[in-house]
């Protein structure tokens, strides 16, 4: 008996996706994925299932979310309902900004760079799952309604997706009812179901139930205070790098009152956030070091914390480092070209002092060369954000750096600062005066 080549197609998937799972088994996921490629191909929908497990997880392939989803509604679509779960959470998921977008990364990961969230397919999907009772769907469904994500905030249906779902175990489950009754979100709040629902999650190995549990614990929530057992939890959390947990240790330790040994533990912990690259954390660091507050006064260690805020994008402290390296202050080697870098990033987050000292760096070559266009676009975008300070800077630069000069644009600028009584605006009409009485005679 001849088969036709449809049958033929369909038996080599299925032959392709079995010695795929045994490769699975075996740890082999680089040939299993190349097996599993070529049987999904064919339109078998588990073998795409399988696949975009790997895309996700990286195991076997390069990580790439767009693949992931590719493969995952290719089998959601062709009815595998695990797939349809996957897929809700794909949909919610976004690459990392680390990935950046140059050239190379788009080479290498395709469309995972441009991937963007689809919150309403994560909801059409999840609820395709949980009506055909998979506890995953029903998990993620009650998620996006208790959030608002994809569509309305609903918390009794959310109740009535999670409920089913942690009856037969589900982590997350277990979590967003602890989270729904704690919050009080359907009805008074009770704290007594909600730290059985986190103790069940927190044994499951949840990092955030976990930390709702020792919340609970600490301040006394739906039983008695524990505070041992509720550093013991944040603790766990904690060394494994759940920033909540540290932020809460750190906290706990520095409160008013503590011993020195948990002034130390603070510190310990405040640090390790930092190092995470948490600013406040960063900038509460710098601020003790420079005044000695639960730690020896340390200038050195003061300025390493603050550059360190500077890198994780706070722009009040771009601003100092600056301001720093501009006048060699605050162990600072006077460098006008750091001055120049840390004003420029300053400037890009709408700090319109930083665009005006960069603005006067620009025009008259301070710490680089000159770029008289873009000390313009600074200066004039400064003083229309409202900042005054630059009408004695655009004065200048109307007057005595555009090429050709505008003296009256300057004088317009100039004379608006001196009937606010800026001295520099009133000096600087006063030298253009004086410039062109000597070009007259």
């Amino acid at each position: 008996m001849t088969l036709s080549p449809g049958v033929t197609i369909q038996w080599a998937a299925a032959f392709r996706f079995r010695r795929a799972k045994a490769k699975l088994a075996a740890g082999r996921r680089a040939q299993a994925a190349g097996l599993l490629t070529r049987a999904a191909k064919a339109g078998h929908a588990e073998a795409a299932y399988e696949l975009a497990r790997l895309y996700e997880s990286g195991k076997g392939v390069i990580c790439d979310l767009s693949m992931a989803r590719h493969w995952a509604k290719s089998a959601a679509d062709a009815g595998c309902v695990p797939a349809m779960a996957l897929l809700a959470r794909l949909y919610l998921l976004t690459p990392h900004p680390a990935l950046g977008s140059s050239p190379a990364a788009a080479r290498l990961y395709r469309g995972a760079a441009r991937l963007t969230a689809e919150p309403e397919a994560a909801r059409a999907y999840a609820l395709k799952a949980a009506e055909v009772g998979n506890i995953d769907g029903m998990a993620l469904a009650g998620y996006l309604y208790a959030s608002g994500i994809g569509g309305e905030v609903c918390a009794q249906t959310a109740l009535g997706y999670y409920r089913p779902a942690a009856a037969a175990g589900q982590i997350e489950a277990h979590l967003g009812l602890g989270t729904l009754l704690a919050g009080g979100h359907v009805g008074e709040p009770d704290y007594l179901a909600a730290r059985l629902h986190f103790r069940i999650a927190s044994d499951g190995g949840n990092l955030t139930a976990r930390h709702y549990l020792a919340l609970q614990l600490l301040k006394g929530l739906g039983g008695e205070q524990d505070q041992r057992g509720a550093l013991r939890l944040l603790h766990s959390c904690a060394v494994k790098g759940y920033r909540a947990s540290i932020e809460e240790l750190a906290k706990y330790y520095l409160a008013s009152g503590r011993t020195d040994t948990d002034k130390g533990r603070g510190i310990r912990w405040l640090s390790t956030l930092g190092r995470m690259g948490d600013r406040r954390a960063c900038r509460d660091l710098e601020q003790r070091y420079r005044h000695g507050i639960d730690v020896v006064a340390d200038a050195v260690e003061a300025l390493f914390w603050l550059e360190k805020a500077a890198l994780c994008g706070d722009t009040a402290a771009q601003f100092q480092m600056a301001v720093a390296a501009a006048t060699g202050a605050a162990e600072v080697s006077e460098n006008h070209q750091q001055a120049r870098h840390w004003f420029a990033m300053a400037a890009r987050n709408g700090h319109t002092i930083a665009m005006i000292n960069l603005g006067r760096f620009l025009m008259k070559g301070i710490g680089g060369p000159v770029d008289l266009a873009q000390a313009r676009v600074l200066l004039e975008d400064a003083l229309a954000a409202g900042d005054l300070a630059a009408l004695s800077a655009l004065g200048e630069f109307y007057g005595f750096h555009a090429d050709p000069p505008e003296p009256d644009a300057a004088r317009q600028v100039l004379q608006q600062g001196a009937d606010l009584d800026d001295a520099l605006c009133r000096q600087l009409l006063q030298r253009m005066e004086h410039s062109q009485a000597s070009w007259v005679a």
